[in-house]
């Protein structure tokens, strides 16, 4: 099988106070996805301007330049869950928190997570909560939050679920906590206006707000929570793509996952290419954590069941769901078996050689050809 390379983007946004804008409700730009004239298979690829994408990192890096796969991006998903959207063939490729995926597959969606993304460590957390600097609310003083207001960007995601379990599990009443939905870019100044007392965020913008101390002061971050297997929104391909280019799918995931063993080595640099492509000043943003190789395991995503079991809303019937009915690692070429890992403890270490020839047979997705 054949190993590609990949195109660059170069995206060059303004500065974080300029980006007060509202993210579009419907995707654009959703030309027919397929091969074109120069044998290049693209995927249509959900994409927000402001947020962290692997698949943007490999632009920036050169990874798809002549790369037998090459992504096209369109709009966030927002109005509609992108795994809808991909069920509904309006794109091919999608990234998002795994509770999202297990309702899309309670309600008979097709698509199948191929590749994971974030993990949590101390220094590179999936997100970190601030105060106004001089608040009394600290990771040792919990308590000081009830009465008054959290601002987070979404609900029945990380955002929520995580902080409520946290504070729940340390002795909070969640009932006498506000939580008020703002978009990302708008918790911050609402904190400096005294409008929230708390604030979720992902990076970029936790650098952004570890770079002003005088204004801003972190709390404590989703480690203290999920310790360091939190976080995983992997990607996940509509079935159809899937069956339709299985070779443009395994290329993809060994992307990601040569990208993913970059940012980790470089975390700088990996920084400086997240400001870049979301806009924000790169002499303050941080960048995520990923899962080395891109190798999907069992026990951060197992973990969202739990999640949303005590503090969420899940929906009946994904009780009945476990990780190996949403996930495979059938198209990682550094893969020796289709199975999930059991956790990332299994994968420490990057492998440099790949380990199989070609797609795993895996249940999730009928692939033509594909090994035993």
């Amino acid at each position: 099988m054949k190993v590609f390379r990949s195109k660059r983007l170069t995206r060059r946004l303004s500065a974080w106070s300029a980006l007060l804008v509202a993210a579009p409700l419907v995707l654009a730009g959703c030309s027919s996805n397929g091969g074109g004239d120069d044998g290049v298979v693209t995927f249509r690829f959900a994409n927000s301007p402001t947020a962290l994408s692997l698949v943007r990192i490999a632009d920036e890096l050169g990874y798809w330049d002549n790369a037998g796969v090459r992504p096209e991006y369109v709009g966030p998903a927002t109005a509609v869950p992108a795994v809808q959207l991909l069920d509904q063939g309006a794109i091919d490729i999608a990234t998002g928190m795994f509770n999202g995926d297990i309702d899309g597959k309670v309600k008979g969606f097709k698509f199948t997570a191929i590749a994971s993304s974030m993990l949590d460590l101390p220094e590179e957390p999936h997100m970190a909560y601030f105060t106004k600097a001089g608040s009394d609310i600290t990771k040792d003083n919990l308590k000081a939050i009830e009465g008054k207001t959290i601002g987070l960007n979404g609900t029945n995601s990380c955002t929520d679920l995580v902080i409520k379990r946290y504070l729940q599990n340390n002795g909070v009443d969640l009932s006498k906590v506000n939580f008020l939905q703002l978009k990302p870019e708008l918790v911050a100044p609402a904190i400096e206006r005294g409008e929230v007392d708390l604030g979720v965020f992902h990076p970029p913008l936790v650098g952004v707000l570890l770079s002003q101390p005088d204004k801003f002061t972190e709390a404590f971050t989703s480690f203290d929570d999920w310790g360091p297997l939190g976080g995983q929104a992997p990607y996940v391909a509509s079935n159809a793509w899937l069956q339709k280019y299985p070779e443009a799918a395994r290329e993809f995931v060994g992307i990601i996952a040569k990208t993913a063993n970059w940012a980790n080595a470089h975390p700088k640099e990996s920084a400086e290419i997240a400001g870049k492509t979301t806009g924000y000043p790169v002499e303050q943003t941080t960048n995520w954590h990923y899962a080395p190789n891109a190798l999907l395991d069992k026990a951060s995503l197992q973990l969202w069941w739990d999640l949303v079991d005590q503090v969420g809303q899940p929906l009946e019937g994904s009780e009945n769901l476990k990780p190996e009915d949403i996930a495979t690692n059938a198209f990682n070429p550094y893969a020796k078996s289709a199975d999930l890992l059991e956790s990332q403890e299994d994968n420490t270490t990057i492998i440099a050689d790949e380990q199989n020839d070609g797609i795993f047979k895996t249940h999730l997705v009928d692939i033509e050809g594909a090994e035993e």
